[in-house]
């Protein structure tokens, strides 16, 4: 994670990361830079960079044993899966009792070996499924893409600029981004 001294140092509003504390001014539009500097990553790489929890919502387990498709990547762990039972209970899966499979681009979610999917209710929206996404670490890469990223957004605060000529920085946030970005067909 993009600290908030770190974005200070790179926006070079403070010359050692021990200063962060001395200029504040600005620290929450900067956080919020930070912020945008992120998903506008994981917009563009398809990715999930920053750590956090997720949740998918189905309309029901799919048949037999098939695995579920999560839309996010990386995945780390299933921290809860809920389900309402064919009785209208709120049952939970334990995360023994699930397979994750962290190999294809998009983790799949599936029952142990042997074990099928339990029944649920004919409503929508009976089966939640909470993980913890994001990388652990980011790549150096990434970490320049993103800084670079609020570094742009801190100096270019209105969507419009008049009278000046720009152009873009060879190599920059899209060249750092692109060995990351998952392409999709169709």
């Amino acid at each position: 994670m993009i600290t908030l001294a770190e974005a200070k140092l790179h926006l070079r509003l403070i010359t050692d990361l021990t200063d962060a504390d001395s200029y504040t001014a600005e620290d929450a539009h900067i956080q919020g830079l930070i912020s945008a500097a992120y998903r506008h990553a994981e917009a563009v790489t398809r990715t999930t960079l920053e750590r956090r929890s997720k949740t998918l919502v189905l309309d029901g387990f799919p048949a037999g044993s098939q695995a579920i498709e999560l839309p996010w990547t990386p995945v780390e762990a299933v921290e809860s899966l809920e389900y309402v039972d064919p009785d209208g209970i709120e049952q939970s899966l334990a995360a023994e009792t699930l397979r994750l499979d962290t190999r294809p681009i998009y983790p799949r979610l599936a029952p142990q070996w042997g074990s099928l999917w339990p029944a649920t209710t004919d409503e929508p929206e009976c089966v939640s499924i909470t993980a913890t996404a994001g990388a652990a670490e980011l790549p150096a890469d990434i970490r320049a893409a993103l800084l670079l990223l609020v570094g742009h957004f801190y100096e270019n605060r209105e969507a419009v600029v008049i009278g000046t000529i720009s152009s873009a920085i060879p190599f920059s946030v899209e060249t750092l981004l692109a060995p990351y970005v998952i392409h999709s067909v169709g």
